[in-house]
């Protein structure tokens, strides 16, 4: 272990950490609605919102694939960027910065639009992709905190 990245600062290490816990809820919401849709059973919606409109939507699988997976799968890819961030990984603190922002900016910018078809096209709300969305803004958040951290020398 080189005396820099033992006396890693919070400031570098912080947004990673968070980035990679913020993972966990971001995969267990995409696991459920994904479960859900292809089990072909009803979303638990506790009573607030409409869920079961916007998970049976046309808008809610591309090419038969659940954009939950697809949520799934960022959330996922996102936490491992950021592992390797944390644990290391050769260059990581060049490459993973760049790469984790130009995922956080398209998953971002899909929920933005999944969020407008929940709002303005099917007029029906789920709080879980309310919640995905706001996951997946925080975790752009994230990124830029990270991409503007100084990093290891």
């Amino acid at each position: 272990m080189s005396a820099s990245r033992g006396a890693a600062r919070p400031l570098q290490t912080a947004p990673w950490l968070l980035l990679a816990f913020l993972g966990l809820p971001g995969i267990a919401i995409g696991g459920y609605l994904t479960y859900s849709r292809l089990a072909d059973q009803a979303t638990a919606c506790g009573g607030i919102g409409q869920c079961e409109l916007v998970q049976t939507s046309e808008y809610s699988a591309i090419a038969g694939i659940p954009v939950a997976l697809l949520g799934l799968l960022y959330f996922a890819a996102i936490s491992l960027l950021a592992l390797a961030r944390l644990r290391g990984a050769p260059g990581a603190a060049e490459w993973a910065p760049p790469v984790a922002f130009s995922m956080a900016v398209a998953a971002t910018a899909f929920v933005a639009y999944l969020t407008y078809v929940e709002l303005f096209v099917l007029e029906a709300v789920c709080p879980w992709c309310v919640s995905f969305a706001a996951l997946t803004v925080v975790s752009l958040l994230l990124t830029v905190w990270a991409a503007l951290s100084p990093r290891d020398a």
